[in-house]
């Protein structure tokens, strides 16, 4: 072989060299483009979470209180604070009087006239009772007639007769139901009457709980016009017209008060309920009545408990009216409030909402598993807000069910690395 064909044959091995690496490069070169696009991807892991679904509206307190009135002219005096519980029987505040105890006075004579008309009946019945072995013998004397004429067949007799043991028996009982209740009466006004005397005579009133539950000088004008025995009546219209109701009076140690000024209430502290006022019904889908709910108020953490008794719907508005029996002491002196209702409630794995895609039209995220590679895993979502969602864990192997399929299929399992963004990616990737 000549020199220049040995040349010729050399060149050409370099080129075909040549050509070689510079295909295994170019091959390198565009194979490591979605690696390096996929290691720059943001990820996140995945944990378990809960979830709650909220609505917030605005709400009104309605609750069981009592307000006292005062009964004389003059300057007052609190015995308990603002919030404090008391007892029955707890004396709340005195009224030093300032006039002449016309008030009482008027209230003492018609104790008296009451007082005086018991009395009078009193011994009336008292002359009846001495005649009750009377009407006792004549009542088993007309028994034993009628028995008689039933014997002897006589039956036209027996009509007049059995109005005239009706009758002796209605005075039996006119003796022992008067004479009953004459004497509680009397009692209750005897004291009554002692008390004004006292209060008189001390120029001033006592003002005594009769009911326990939580002290209040803050008086709205709402606590007559709302309560809690009409509470599931109330409808869309009438919690829009409470608001412009509302005029708050606080009363305080000194002030000078009139006769009816409202001076202080007590609220009980056991059961509250809140109307919640709702534009649109569709917006507290799927609650309904007679589900527990959890609520919170005025942004407050702290979670209640309550009932909702009844959804009153007016067209697309409505009023949810719901029992809360915990915590109101937090609440006793608020009257409208902002209400966050929770709708549901979800338990599971928590992912970003926009770590979810859709492959072959089923919803799944893309995880980068233990070897980097990039690959797809279906969801069951359980619930969602705009940030983030809750889907199951699966069965123990971390296997669920997917739509139109009876097959079971991985799913995403805790500690998964989640792709935040689906945008350009393809299962097989491989991240660094």
């Amino acid at each position: 072989m000549s020199r220049k064909e040995r040349d010729k044959k050399r060149s050409k091995k370099k080129k075909i060299r040549i050509f070689s690496i510079a295909f295994v490069f170019i091959y390198l070169i565009f194979r490591s483009v979605p690696v390096l696009h996929a290691s720059t991807l943001k990820t996140a892991i995945v944990e378990e979470g809960i979830l709650e679904d909220k609505i917030k509206l605005k709400g009104f307190i309605v609750k069981d209180e009592r307000v006292y009135s005062a009964e004389g002219k003059g300057r007052i005096k609190l015995y308990k604070k603002e919030g404090e519980r008391v007892k029955l029987g707890t004396k709340i505040a005195q009224v030093s009087l300032l006039d002449n105890n016309s008030f009482l006075r008027e209230e003492l004579k018609e104790v008296n006239k009451k007082i005086d008309s018991i009395e009078k009946i009193a011994k009336e019945n008292k002359t009846m009772k001495s005649d009750k072995n009377k009407v006792n013998k004549n009542t088993n004397k007309v028994l034993d007639e009628i028995q008689d004429q039933i014997v002897y067949e006589n039956y036209e007799e027996i009509p007049d007769l059995k109005k005239e043991l009706y009758s002796f028996l209605g005075k039996q009982e006119s003796i022992d139901g008067k004479n009953t209740l004459a004497s509680q009466t009397l009692e209750n006004l005897q004291k009554k009457k002692e008390k004004l005397i006292k209060e008189i005579a001390n120029n001033t009133i006592d003002y005594i709980s009769k009911e326990s539950g939580i002290v209040s000088y803050k008086i709205d004008g709402i606590e007559n016009l709302y309560s809690t025995e009409n509470i599931l009546n109330y409808n869309i219209d009438d919690i829009k017209e409470l608001e412009s109701q509302i005029n708050i009076k606080t009363m305080k140690d000194g002030d000078k008060v009139n006769v009816k000024d409202k001076l202080f209430k007590i609220v009980d502290n056991h059961n509250w309920y809140i109307l919640v006022q709702v534009d649109n019904i569709k917006t507290i889908s799927p609650l309904k009545e007679g589900d527990n709910i959890s609520a919170f108020i005025d942004n407050d953490d702290q979670k209640l408990k309550g009932k909702i008794l009844k959804i009153n719907r007016k067209g697309r508005q409505a009023v949810v009216v719901i029992n809360f029996n915990s915590f109101f002491h937090n609440y006793y002196d608020k009257r409208i409030v902002d209400v966050e209702l929770v709708k549901s409630r979800h338990e599971g794995l928590k992912i970003p909402i926009k770590s979810i895609s859709e492959k072959d039209g089923i919803k799944g995220v893309y995880i980068k598993d233990i070897s980097g590679i990039i690959r797809f895993r279906p969801i069951e979502l359980l619930g969602k807000n705009e940030e983030y969602a809750i889907i199951s864990s699966g069965d123990k192997n971390n296997n669920i069910k997917i739509e139109g399929s009876d097959d079971l299929v991985k799913t995403v399992k805790i500690f998964d690395e989640i792709l935040l963004s689906n945008r350009k990616i393809r299962e097989g990737q491989i991240v660094d």
